[in-house]
């Protein structure tokens, strides 16, 4: 029987999905908010894209998983939201990796690839929000009433919770081994 909707905001996959997308986030913001010698800069850069990279792993098992469930449904707003969530990321993936690879730090194209990295990321946090919102707010309104409505409310809660600690303990390990 496949999970119900309060037991697919439980799943290990999306913790660790949520997880390492919020960590590549904050680590993202280092570099972008903190200024730093270029050494430590160059650790930041390895660790933002290690994470980066990491994260897409079980992202795209999550998508593929998620995208078999609800394709008949894609015309739903919050289908549709996350949809264009997932073809954000795509546009970030693209605009970051070479910014690792081919292009040199300081000339214009690197300036300009990176405002789009910065771009894309951004939003994907944003459509990702909306999306998961939308999401919670369903899961929760659609619960019969009484207990179910409280496990809705509990599950979204300690998937978000937990995805902000596995964020913070990654971000904890990284400034450590700075």
């Amino acid at each position: 029987m496949p999970p119900t909707r309060i037991e697919r905001w439980r799943s290990p996959l999306i913790l660790v999905t949520l997880g390492a997308l919020l960590f590549a986030l904050l680590s993202g913001s280092v570099l972008l908010f903190f200024g730093m010698p270029r050494a430590r800069r160059e650790y930041w850069v390895l660790v933002h894209w290690l994470a980066a990279m990491a994260a897409l792993v079980p992202y795209a098992l999550y998508q593929w998983r998620h995208w078999q469930r609800v394709r008949e449904h894609a015309r739903l707003t919050h289908y549709r939201v996350g949809l264009h969530a997932f073809i954000i990321i795509c546009g970030t993936v693209l605009t970051g990796l070479p910014l690792v690879l081919p292009l040199e730090a300081g000339t214009r194209a690197y300036t300009i690839v990176d405002l789009a990295h910065i771009f894309f990321g951004f939003v994907f946090v944003l459509l990702v929000s909306a999306h998961l919102t939308l999401v919670a707010v369903l899961t929760v309104t659609r619960a019969a009433g009484g207990d179910e409505v409280r496990q809705a409310r509990a599950a979204v809660r300690r998937l978000l919770i937990g995805a902000t600690l596995v964020a913070l303990a990654g971000l904890v390990a990284a400034i450590t081994g700075s």
